[in-house]
């Protein structure tokens, strides 16, 4: 991964700093009602998230200068080449019949782009970092923007959250928090969730406070209450079907089965269906994968541990559509 600076477009212009407000469908984070200093949005479908100081900023913003570098030389060999090269590549590499050795060989010599087609597709789209405030913020798309009413849960992956170079009591402090929810048993944990109801006509929000105190015997129950909105959707409309929830992390986990680029620690899958939505035909479900902190280039390992979470979480939504959606009253 390249290293970068810290480097800033400047303050937010006066007009622009006028539109900035709180993002009122952030579900997990440093939150504004908290008294902490939250994320915001504009008018133009950008989401503004504070960087933290130190390593964890820095390490964020050079993931997705990262992937923006990627982005552009890709580009530019399409440019130059006219063409599209790469996708027969990317096919062979992901072609059965293979030893491990083999398709680890082919997939890294296919371009950054095409082997990481499906992580470009469910990460927030990139537009630099900027000052307002006295903050540095990163500038990203609102993955909310396009939805009316917008359902959301979000659900931090993985058996463990600290990296192994890190800290001893940093890695303490992790082991326990990891053991007191469902992340170290589970490999993963509900972090947030608001969901539109129709009856209500308006939204009931897990508190952070909920989340902690959530029970792994709960967390079937939990999925299912995110998925009924009262006004016709159920589980099966949500996380079945062929652009279901499930179906799409049965994607990423195929990108994640092959990918030897980065190792992400701490990071989040969000789940966002459109709240008032009566049929799974108008719920347009998407994932997205946020939270970027504690990742770091994999030095051509398996991210073992993401993985095995975001399996574990696509078992976990396979088993609840065996389940009676009526078990989950609010």
């Amino acid at each position: 991964m390249v290293c970068f600076s810290l480097m800033t477009k400047g303050n937010v212009e006066s007009n622009k700093l006028s539109q900035l407000r709180p993002c009122k469908h952030q579900v997990a984070g440093h939150l504004f009602e908290e008294g902490k200093a939250g994320s915001l949005v504009d008018d133009s479908g950008h989401f503004y998230k504070p960087l933290q100081g130190g390593p964890r900023g820095r390490r964020e913003h050079e993931f997705y200068e990262t992937i923006r570098a990627e982005k552009e030389a890709c580009a530019e060999r399409r440019s130059a080449s006219g063409s599209e090269d790469g996708h027969s590549a990317c096919e062979e590499a992901s072609s059965s019949g293979r030893s491990t050795e083999e398709e680890e060989y082919s997939w890294g010599q296919v371009a950054f782009c095409i082997r990481n087609a499906v992580l470009l597709s469910v990460i927030p789209d990139y537009h630099g970092v900027v000052m307002a405030g006295g903050r540095t913020l990163v500038e990203l798309e609102d993955v909310a923007q396009h939805y009316r009413r917008p359902s959301i849960i979000d659900i931090k992956v993985g058996y463990q959250t600290w990296y192994p170079n890190a800290d001893p009591s940093y890695i303490q402090r992790c082991q326990i928090k990891d053991e007191q929810t469902t992340q170290a048993t589970f490999g993963f944990k509900v972090c947030g969730m608001q969901v539109y109801r129709a009856c209500q006509r308006g939204y009931w929000r897990a508190s952070k406070r909920w989340c902690k105190a959530l029970q792994p015997e709960a967390v079937n129950k939990a999925l299912l209450r995110f998925a009924n909105n009262e006004a016709g959707l159920r589980p099966a409309d949500v996380y079945g079907g062929p652009n279901g929830a499930f179906a799409q992390l049965q994607q990423l986990a195929a990108w994640f089965q092959m990918q030897r680029d980065f190792q992400f620690y701490s990071s989040s899958v969000l789940i966002i269906y459109e709240g008032d939505a009566a049929s799974a035909e108008d719920a347009n479900v998407s994932i997205r994968l946020v939270d970027f902190a504690h990742s770091f280039p994999s030095q051509g390992a398996k991210d073992l541990n993401f993985l095995r979470g975001l399996l574990a979480l696509s078992s976990t939504l396979s088993s609840v559509l065996c389940l009676d959606h009526h078990d989950c009253l609010f």
